[in-house]
C-alpha cells in the first residue's frame, strides 16, 4: 500500500525497530524485577529478543509475575521460567514468532488456530506485502506527538484498531484501506492496525475468506472489527459438493473460475465465460443467438449415454439448461474432475460435475447494481458464391464437365469463344447459321436457364444473397440486481432481460430472468432461506436452411411475384426455395421455468449441523408451428401443430455435518440422505389441409383433414446415502473418504442400485521442515486420488419392454395395434468409470509470482450403456445392455505468474495446457476369425463396430476411411481407368495394391477433435484502465472439407461457393475438377483443422471515486469488448466457414457499463 504524502510515511516509519535481528539471547536485557503484569514482561521480552507473541488477551490481562531478566540468557531459557509459573505453554512458530496458550484441549485448539494465522503472516511477509518489526515503547510516545504534529497539519487522524473474526481470533494481514484512495495498511501478528485518515473517512476492511465491511470513520480514534466468514468465497473457499472447503485443504482435483471474469466480460450465457477457461473443460463454439454451448470435462467416458457433466447450483442438483442462469448473478464456478472431488454425486458423477455459486448480499448497506450492454454480431467469414459476373462462366464450366462429347466451345459465351471456333461454327452447332436468333439467347438456353433468370440477366438485375440471408444482428442485456446483508438477513435479487439477433436472417433469442436469494438467520442455532429462479426463453423455430439456400440461389433469380407476395422458387428450380416464406408461417415457441430451493440449518452441539434441502424445477414448453398454404410448396398444402410438455422434478437433500478440531486433528464428516422424483407429460396435436381457410392458424387444429394426436408420460424416482470424511493432521497431511449408494429406477429389477467409493490423499510439502523456510517454494502440495462413479443418463424404461401403437388397412378399415420394439433387460445396470488421479499444486518465485498446478489422469469405463441391434427373428428390434469398455489418460498443466507489479501497472499471465486420449478396450463380444493371406484362420479377434464407426484399440474419434492421396493428372489417363476414374477426380489410396478400391483400403488417419488444447490469458491494468486478452488453440486434429470434391446432386441446377478447381491448365492436386466423380465408393476429404485464435479482448475504464462521489455513485466501469476473432489456421483448411464450426461464426463487438451505488 502507498501512503498519502512522502513525508507523512517518513513520520510513520520512525516507529519501526530499525535494527539486526540478533541471536535469540539477550544482548542488553532490562534490569527491572519484581511483582509486575505479565503482558509488560512480554513486551520487553518481545522488544529485547526481536520475537512477536501472539495469545489471548484474556488469558494474560490480569496475570502478574515475579520475574527477573538474566545477562546473556536464552529466549527459551526465559520463557520456560516465566511461563512455567503460571500454568502457561508456548509454541514456536519460527525464530521470529511464538505463540502462547493455556495447557489444555481448548488452549491447544486456540493455539493450532493461532499458528494458522501466523503462517500466513508469514506467506505475507516473504512475499513483500507487509513489513513487521518491533516498536520501541521507549520511543513510542515521541513518535506518536511527531505524527500527530504530521497529521494535524494534513487535518487528519491517527485511527487505531483490531480484527478478529466471530471466534475473537485476530485476523493477521487483513487489508485496511480509505474507501477511494490508495492510503492503506494490514493488521499485525495481534490483528491490530493503525492508519491516518480523514475524519470523514470510510475504511474497507478485506481478509480472503471473509465478508468485506465498510466502516465509517465518523471521528472514532479506536475501533474494533469483528469479521464474519464468507464460506462461499471461493479466493480461499472452493464448494465442493455438499460442503466447502478452503483450497489448500483440497486432496481432489478441483477447478476454480476467476470469479473477476465474470464481471468484467459480458456474456448472455455462461459457457461463453467458460470456454477455454479451465483445462480439462472443453466447451463449444456456439453459433447460435442464444449463445449456449456443449460441454465435457476431461473427453468422452461413454459411447451410448451422456457425455455431459453434472450441473449443481447453489449446492443442489440441476436438471435444467445453463441458459435460464444470468451470467450476471453467477459468484462463483468450480469444476469437479476426478473421481474422489465429485464421488458426492455417485451415480451421476461420471463426466464431472460444474458446481455453480449464485450472488448474495455482502454488505450492510443496500447496494444496486446496474449492468447493461448493447452491441452487434456479424459472421466472421463469409463463404462467397459465384455472383452474376462469374454465374454463367462457372455454368459454362459445369456443363463442359457433364456433357463430355460436346462440340468445342458449345456452352461458351458468344463473345468469349475459344481459340478456333467461330460464331457461324458455334451457330452451326445447333443448326442456327443464318436464323434472327439472339447468340445471347442461344447460349442462356444451353446453359438452361429458367426464364426468370433469362429476363433479368438482360435486365441487369442480380440479387445479392449474402445481404439477404446474413445481417448484422443487435445484442442487448441488462440487469439490475439489489443486495445488502443486515445483522440476520443477506439478501440478493436481480432481474435480467437479454434479447440477440442472430447473424442469419430471422435468427432471434429472448429471455427474460429473475432471481431471489434471502437467507435469514431466525436464532442462534437456526437459519432458513430461498434460492429462487425464474426465466422466460423466446426464440423462432423451423428456420429455414439458410446456408443450403445461400449455396445454391442463382442471382438473376426474383424474390416477389407481380403481386408482391413472395415466390416460392425465386428461379423456379424445386431445388432452391426463397427463405423469405419463413415469414408467412406462424410459429411460436417458449419455455418457462422456475427453479427454486428451500433450505434450513440447525447448528447442534458438539460441532454438528443439520441441513434440509429441498428443491423443485417445474419446466413448461410451448411449441405451436402453422405453415399457411401461401408458404407451402408442392402437394399437401398448409399444416399445423402444437406440443406442449411439463417437466417436474423434485428432490430433498437432508445433511448432516460433524466438524471438530481435536489437537492437531481436524475431522469433517458429512452425511447425506437423497430422495428424488422426475415426472414428464408431454401431449401434441397436428392436422392439415384445413377447411374452409387456414385463417386460425394453430389455434383451432380441428378444421383439418387428417388430425393426428400423440401423448407421452414418465415417471422417474431415485434415493441415495452418502458419507464423507475430510481428516487433517497438523494441517498438512489430509484425507479424504467418501461413499455412496445409490438407487435409479430405470435399472433392471436385478441391479437397482450401485456403490460407488472414492479416496484421496493430499500432503502439503512446503509445511514441512524442510520445506518451510525455503524462500523460493511457497506452496507445494502433492495430491493422490482414486474413485468409481456412475452414468445413469438413459431413458426411464431402458430396462422395460416397449410397445408401440401403430395402424394398419385391414381389409376396407384402419385397424390399431400394437408391435413389440424393445427387449427388456432385468440385468441393466450403471456405467461405472473408476479413475485414477495425480497432482501437484505450487507456487514459486519467494513472492507468490509463479503458481500452477499439474495433473494426470488415467480412467476406464465399464458396463457401458448401449442400445444394441437385434436380429427380426427375434421379434424385437433392439435391447439396452452393459457392453464394452473405454479407456481414457490425460495430462492437464495450469501455470499462472504475476509479471510486473509496479507503479499502479500490473501484468498476470495464465497459460493452460490440456489433452485427452481415449480408447475402446472392449464392444460387444463377437468374436470373428483372423486370416493370413492364403485364408487360413489363424486366430481370432473381437468384432468391431462398423455402422457406429467403434473399432476396438483405437479412440472414439479416431477417423477410419479411404485415404485421398490428391487428384489424379494428365498423363495418369491409363492408371485412372482401372479405378474408373479420369484426370482431375479423386485419386484414392489403394491400400493393398489390387486394383480395386473397397473396404480393404480404409486407414486410420486422424482424430476428429483436438489432441492437444491451449489457452493463454493476459490481465493488464494501469491505474483506472484494464485489459484483458485470452487466445486458445486446438491443435492436431482433421475434418471434413468436401468442397474439395467440386461436386453435387445436380450441380448444372444450382450456384456453388467459388473455389479453385482442376481443369487441364490448372492441374490442382487439392481441388478437384467441377462434376467430379465421388462415388463407388464415395470417400471425404480431411482437411487439418489446426487453429489459433484469439477468443476474447476486452478493455475496461474505472471511473476514479472522487468523480463520483457528488453523485453518491460507488463505481463506475465502461468496457468494450470483442469475442470471436477469425482464427489463424494452420494448413489445409479453406474455402468453408470457421475452422470449428460447420457454420459462419459470429464476431461480436460488446459495449457496456457497470455502474454500482
Amino acid at each position: 500500500m502507498k501512503f498519502k504524502q512522502p513525508f507523512l510515511g517518513v513520520c510513520l516509519l520512525l516507529c519501526l525497530f530499525g535494527g539486526r535481528l540478533p541471536a535469540a539471547t539477550g544482548d542488553h536485557p532490562p534490569t527491572n524485577a519484581g511483582d509486575r503484569l505479565l503482558l509488560e514482561v512480554l513486551d520487553e521480552l518481545s522488544e529485547t529478543y526481536e520475537v512477536f507473541f501472539s495469545y489471548e488477551n484474556r488469558l494474560l490481562r490480569e496475570v502478574r509475575v515475579d520475574f527477573k531478566f538474566r545477562s546473556g540468557e536464552s529466549l527459551d531459557s526465559a520463557m520456560n521460567r516465566l511461563l512455567k509459573s503460571v500454568g502457561l505453554e508456548y509454541r514456536a512458530i519460527s525464530t521470529k514468532y511464538y505463540v502462547i496458550y493455556q495447557d489444555s484441549k481448548k488452549g491447544k485448539k486456540r493455539a493450532n488456530q493461532l499458528e494458522r494465522k501466523i503462517r500466513q503472516l508469514k506467506k505475507l511477509e516473504e512475499k513483500g506485502k507487509i513489513n513487521l518489526k518491533i516498536q520501541s515503547s521507549n520511543r513510542l510516545d515521541k513518535v506518536r506527538s511527531i505524527t500527530e504534529s504530521a497529521l494535524l497539519l494534513q487535518q487528519e487522524q491517527l485511527v487505531s484498531g483490531t480484527v478478529i473474526d466471530n471466534d475473537g481470533i485476530p485476523l493477521i494481514g487483513a487489508t485496511i484501506v480509505e474507501k477511494g484512495t490508495a492510503n492503506g495498511t494490514t493488521t499485525d501478528v495481534e490483528g491490530k492496525f493503525q492508519i491516518n485518515v480523514g475524519d470523514d473517512a470510510v475504511l474497507t476492511i478485506s481478509y480472503v475468506g471473509y465478508y468485506p465491511l465498510d466502516i465509517p470513520v465518523d471521528g472514532r480514534t479506536e475501533i474494533a472489527i469483528t469479521m464474519e466468514m464468507d464460506v462461499e468465497n471461493l479466493s480461499e473457499v472452493v464448494v465442493v459438493g455438499y460442503g466447502t472447503a478452503k483450497k489448500s485443504d483440497i486432496t481432489g482435483s478441483v477447478a476454480s473460475f476467476d470469479s473477476k471474469a465474470l464481471d468484467r466480460q459480458p456474456a448472455n450465457n455462461i459457457t461463453e465465460l467458460m470456454r477455454s477457461a479451465l483445462p480439462g473443460l472443453n466447451v463449444g463454439l456456439s453459433t447460435n443467438a442464444e449463445g449456449s454451448s456443449g460441454l465435457q470435462v476431461r473427453g468422452p467416458t461413454s459411447l451410448g449415454a451422456n457425455n455431459s457433466p453434472l450441473l449443481v447450483v447453489d449446492d443442489v442438483i440441476f436438471q435444467g439448461d445453463l441458459s435460464s442462469i444470468n451470467p450476471a448473478d453467477i459468484e462463483s464456478v468450480n469444476v469437479l474432475k476426478d473421481a474422489s472431488a465429485a464421488a458426492v454425486y455417485g451415480s451421476r458423477a461420471a463426466a464431472g460435475v460444474i458446481i455453480i455459486t449464485t450472488k448474495k448480499g455482502s454488505t450492510g448497506k443496500p447496494t444496486i447494481n446496474v449492468r447493461s450492454a448493447t452491441g452487434w454480431t456479424q459472421a466472421g467469414v463469409i463463404q462467397d458464391v459465384y455472383g452474376p459476373g462469374e454465374y454463367l462462366d462457372y455454368k459454362a464450366a459445369v456443363f463442359d464437365q457433364i456433357d463430355a462429347g460436346n462440340q468445342p466451345g458449345y456452352y461458351a459465351d458468344p463473345n468469349k469463344l475459344p481459340t478456333g471456333v467461330s460464331l457461324n461454327d458455334w451457330l452451326d452447332y445447333d443448326g442456327l447459321v443464318g436464323t434472327a436468333t439472339d447468340p445471347q439467347d442461344i447460349w442462356l438456353g444451353r446453359l438452361q436457364l429458367s426464364d426468370i433468370e433469362i429476363a433479368n440477366y438482360k435486365a441487369g438485375n442480380a440479387l445479392d444473397w449474402r445481404d439477404i440471408i446474413f445481417q448484422t444482428g443487435l445484442r442487448m442485456n441488462n440487469t439490475v440486481s439489489v443486495s445488502g446483508r443486515t445483522e440476520n438477513l443477506s439478501y440478493y435479487t436481480s432481474l435480467g432481460y437479454v434479447k440477440n439477433e442472430g447473424i442469419l436472417r430471422y435468427q432471434e433469442y429472448a429471455a427474460l430472468r429473475g432471481r431471489l436469494n434471502l437467507e435469514m438467520a431466525v436464532t442462534d442455532f437456526l437459519s432458513m432461506g430461498i434460492n429462487l429462479q425464474a426465466s422466460s426463453q423466446e426464440e423462432p423455430t423451423g428456420l429455414p436452411n439458410h446456408l443450403d439456400i445461400y449455396e445454391k440461389q442463382s442471382p438473376f433469380g426474383d424474390l416477389y411475384y407481380d403481386d408482391g407476395s413472395y415466390r416460392h422458387q425465386p428461379y423456379d428450380d424445386a431445388l432452391a426455395v426463397n427463405p423469405l416464406l419463413w415469414e408467412y408461417k406462424d410459429n411460436y415457441y417458449q419455455q418457462r421455468e422456475l427453479f427454486s430451493n428451500l433450505f434450513a440449518k440447525v447448528s447442534l452441539p458438539f460441532g454438528l449441523s443439520y441441513r434440509v434441502n429441498w428443491s423443485n424445477r417445474a419446466y413448461f414448453i410451448q411449441d405451436y408451428r402453422f405453415n399457411p398454404v401461401i408458404a407451402s410448396i408442392g402437394a399437401g398444402g398448409d399444416a399445423g401443430s402444437r406440443r406442449e410438455q411439463f417437466d417436474q422434478r423434485w428432490m430433498v437433500d437432508n445433511i448432516l455435518n460433524w466438524n471438530r478440531t481435536l489437537g492437531s486433528h481436524s475431522f469433517d464428516l458429512t452425511f447425506l440422505y437423497n430422495v428424488e422424483k422426475a415426472e414428464t407429460f408431454s401431449s401434441s396435436q397436428s392436422n392439415s389441409q384445413f377447411s374452409p381457410n387456414d385463417n386460425l392458424s394453430y389455434h383451432d387444429l380441428s378444421t383439418g383433414f387428417n388430425p393426428s394426436i400423440g401423448s407421452n408420460d414418465t415417471r422417474a424416482t431415485a434415493d441415495a446415502m452418502m458419507g464423507r470424511l475430510n481428516y487433517g493432521l497438523l494441517d498438512r497431511y489430509y484425507l479424504t473418504l467418501t461413499l455412496r449408494r445409490d438407487g435409479y429406477s430405470a435399472f433392471g429389477s436385478k441391479n437397482p442400485r450401485a456403490t460407488f467409493p472414492a479416496v484421496s490423499f493430499a500432503w502439503r510439502l512446503s509445511d514441512e521442515a524442510f520445506l518451510r523456510d525455503s524462500k523460493l517454494i511457497d506452496n507445494l502440495k502433492l495430491r493422490l486420488s482414486w474413485g468409481k462413479n456412475g452414468n445413469r443418463d438413459i431413458g426411464v424404461y431402458s430396462a422395460l419392454s416397449r410397445l408401440n401403437g401403430t395402424s394398419y388397412i385391414y381389409g376396407q378399415s384402419t385397424v390399431i395395434g400394437i408391435n413389440a420394439t424393445d427387449l427388456a433387460n432385468a440385468d441393466l445396470k450403471w456405467e461405472t468409470t473408476t479413475s485414477y488421479n495425480a497432482g501437484l499444486d505450487f507456487g514459486i518465485g519467494g513472492s507468490g509470482r509463479i503458481s500452477g498446478s499439474v495433473d494426470v489422469y488415467h480412467s476406464v469405463t465399464n458396463d457401458l450403456l448401449l442400445q444394441r441391434t437385434l436380429p427380426i427373428i427375434t421379434g424385437y428390434t433392439d435391447v439396452f445392455a452393459n457392453l464394452g469398455e473405454v479407456q481414457n489418460k490425460g495430462l492437464e498443466i495450469s501455470l499462472n505468474s504475476v509479471n510486473l507489479n509496479r507503479d499502479g501497472f500490473t501484468w498476470g499471465s495464465n497459460l493452460s495446457f490440456w489433452y485427452n486420449r481415449n480408447k475402446i478396450t472392449h464392444l460387444y463380444g463377437d468374436m470373428v476369425d483372423i486370416l493370413d493371406a492364403n485364408g487360413n484362420v489363424i486366430g481370432q479377434r473381437e468384432e468391431d463396430d462398423i455402422e457406429n464407426g467403434w473399432y476396438i484399440g483405437h479412440a472414439i474419434d479416431e477417423i477410419f476411411d479411404y485415404r485421398v492421396l490428391g487428384i489424379w493428372q494428365v498423363g495418369e489417363e491409363d492408371e485412372a481407368a482401372l479405378y474408373g476414374r479420369v484426370p482431375g477426380d479423386l485419386k484414392i489410396e489403394d491400400v493393398n495394391r489390387d486394383s480395386l478400391i473397397n473396404f480393404d483400403d480404409q486407414v486410420f488417419q486422424g482424430y476428429a477433435t483436438p489432441r492437444y488444447r491451449l489457452s493463454f490469458r493476459n490481465d493488464i491494468t494501469f491505474r483506472q484502465f484494464d485489459l484483458s486478452i485470452l487466445m486458445n488453440a486446438f491443435l492436431d486434429y482433421r475434418g471434413v472439407n468436401n468442397e474439395h470434391f467440386n461436386s453435387r446432386v445436380q450441380q448444372q441446377r444450382v450456384n456453388k461457393y467459388i473455389t479453385p478447381y482442376w481443369t487441364p491448365d490448372n492441374p490442382s492436386n487439392e481441388w478437384a475438377r467441377l462434376d467430379s466423380k465421388n462415388s463407388s465408393p464415395v470417400t471425404r476429404w480431411y482437411d487439418n483443422k489446426s487453429f489459433l485464435r484469439v477468443q476474447n479482448i476486452t478493455l475496461g475504464y474505472t471511473m476514479p471515486r472522487s468523480l463520483l462521489e457528488k453523485w453518491n455513485i460507488q463505481s463506475l466501469r465502461l468496457y468494450a469488448n470483442v469475442q470471436n476473432l477469425p482464427a489463424f489456421t494452420f494448413g489445409g483448411w479453406n474455402y468453408r466457414w470457421d475452422v470449428e464450426t460447420s457454420a459462419p461464426t459470429p464476431l461480436i463487438t460488446t459495449l457496456g457499463l457497470d455502474l454500482s451505488f
